[in-house]
């Protein structure tokens, strides 16, 4: 994660540098937005978002003609259902389940989210600039915590959790990677509007059986853990 970040500052400086110059042009800059499974234009579907899958974070760009680099740092919220097979002993597993109940677990997860884009300007106006653009991503979880069904079903019978506890803590210390790509729009040469898709390249959850709660659950749907998704975002340049 160091050297990723240390990697951006370097791009940054550079850009810097040169600019001072007269060989590049450096922008930095305030993002959000958010992340959803399905583009919509709807205003009810947008708001959705915004409060279910908020996004916030800083870009910078340097560009050299009509080719530019675009490291992002990115941070959000994403929730992932997994079905657990309760494994473990009953006096010993974190919800006192009998061995063998199969329920529902909600991972929520602080992610931040690093992608490096490079690009180029398909059309260059005054007014409004067009880019594609794609890249490499790395997304690093920065804390998960677990919510749990009520109930649990064994043999076909519903059952009451018994314990207490509402949620359960945990570091998967996970990095997942994907490749970005998609189209942004800059308005007077300020204001950015980025609409990139993720494609999960690993699993966000690959090691969870090697986790405290892989000592109670055998999780069954962890190929389903990829980070596919919209990014679409809003950003100003300040530089």
């Amino acid at each position: 994660m160091k050297k990723t970040f240390l990697l951006i500052a370097a791009l940054l400086m550079m850009g810097s540098a040169a600019f001072a110059g007269g060989g590049f042009d450096l922008a930095i800059g305030p993002k959000v937005g958010y992340q959803t499974a399905r583009l919509s234009y709807q205003k009810a579907d947008i708001k959705s978002s915004f409060s279910n899958h908020f996004t916030a974070g800083l870009f910078g760009r340097v560009t050299i003609g009509r080719l530019y680099v675009q490291p992002e740092v990115l941070y959000f919220k994403t929730s992932n259902i997994f079905e657990g097979h309760v494994t473990g002993v009953e006096s010993d597993n974190l919800f006192n389940l009998p061995t063998g109940a199969n329920v529902n677990l909600t991972l929520n997860q602080m992610n931040l989210q690093v992608p490096v884009m490079i690009g180029v300007n398909i059309l260059d106006l005054d007014i409004v600039t067009l880019r594609a653009q794609a890249g490499p991503t790395a997304n690093f979880v920065l804390k998960s915590q677990t919510l749990y069904d009520k109930t649990y079903t064994l043999n076909g019978q519903q059952g009451e959790i018994e314990n207490t506890t509402t949620d359960q803590d945990f570091d998967t210390k996970s990095i997942s990677w994907g490749v970005q790509a998609g189209l942004g729009v800059d308005v007077l040469k300020r204001i950015t509007l980025d609409i990139n898709y993720n494609f999960g390249v690993s699993k966000m959850f690959d090691a969870l059986n090697q986790t405290t709660l892989g000592e109670t659950f055998d999780f069954s749907n962890i190929d389903n853990t990829k980070q596919n998704m919209f990014m679409v975002t809003l950003g100003i340049k300040l530089l």
